[in-house]
């Protein structure tokens, strides 16, 4: 059981980002959301088009990760992986066309990062600000410049451009794993109804094991700043951007619970994985790195339960 692979690369520019991305990752027009209201139901079941046959389901949250230091050797994933399911509106397991939709290589998820701002009263929603990438403060620009390289901090502030800071690091873009078959039944969703007066998501946990699933999985996602946030997820289909050459209508987004990034000091440590990334790695989902949960994080949450929390 193996996932079934694009036939070809998808198409990119000079920056790594797929054809008509750029607008998705770094958005311009707008730094801050509407406030809103914390809803663990809404934040996995929202849709950008309420006519569209498309849904994202996120199937693992993020909980917690440290923060990272810049550049690439020092990577700290965020825990557990988010893992985020395609479900169709009134998908039929008999329809050729539905089982086509769930195997097209072509539909990939772009991931944003939003900073979550907690207003003055505590009745208040919360504010959501886009920090996947931000503009590093010119103080503190002068002060790691000197203590990284020694230089005066006259000479570091000549610059007279003002520095981007990638917050977000790793693949923020995926493409499709799919599963013949269900991995999980037990925590399987079921596909959305669009008849009036039945649940969005029925349990179909006797019959999923049958049914084919599709994945987008982030496994090596990290966040550069300490701090409160939520991964915001868009379904677009690429391949139609690169033969039109024309950015996408976003066909599914999702946002995920909020998740807290710690310091090295604070960092509770990684959790025992769940059943869900076992099996997809078993799968054939090779860049999970499923963890037995011996380690710093599992004798924490021994120790609360056992009262010395």
């Amino acid at each position: 059981m193996t996932s079934k692979s694009p036939t070809s690369k998808q198409p990119t520019r000079g920056n790594g980002i797929p054809l008509g991305f750029e607008h998705l990752l770094h958005p311009q027009n707008a730094k801050t959301e509407t406030p809103r209201r914390t809803s663990t139901q809404s934040s996995s079941t929202d849709s950008s088009d309420p006519f569209s046959r498309f849904r994202l389901h996120i199937r693992q949250q993020p909980v917690a990760t440290r923060a990272c230091a810049a550049g690439e050797k020092d990577r700290r994933p965020i825990d557990p992986p988010p893992i985020l399911q395609m479900l169709l509106v009134d998908f039929n397991s008999q329809s050729n066309d539905d089982l086509e939709l769930l195997q097209n290589p072509r539909y990939a998820v772009a991931c944003l990062l939003y900073a979550v701002r907690k207003p003055g009263l505590e009745d208040e929603d919360e504010i959501l600000v886009h920090s996947t990438h931000i503009v590093e403060n010119h103080v503190k620009r002068r002060r790691e410049s000197h203590e990284d390289s020694m230089t005066s901090p006259s000479d570091s502030a000549s610059s007279p451009h003002p520095r981007s800071v990638q917050v977000l690091s790793g693949k923020t873009y995926v493409s499709p794993f799919y599963a013949p078959i269900e991995p999980d039944p037990e925590t399987a969703p079921g596909h959305p109804s669009s008849q009036p007066g039945r649940s969005s998501y029925t349990s179909l946990t006797e019959t999923t094991s049958s049914i084919p699933a599709t994945f987008f999985v982030f496994a090596d996602l990290s966040v550069r700043t300490a701090g409160v946030y939520r991964l915001k997820f868009r379904l677009v289909d690429w391949g139609v951007a690169f033969e039109t050459g024309k950015a996408q209508p976003i066909l599914a987004e999702t946002l995920s619970e909020p998740f807290r990034v710690f310091s090295s000091k604070d960092f509770p440590g990684m959790r025992e994985s769940s059943a869900l990334t076992w099996k997809l790695k078993n799968m054939g989902m090779f860049e999970l790195k499923p963890r037995s949960g011996k380690g710093k994080g599992k004798r924490r949450a021994e120790d609360e339960n056992n009262g010395y929390g």
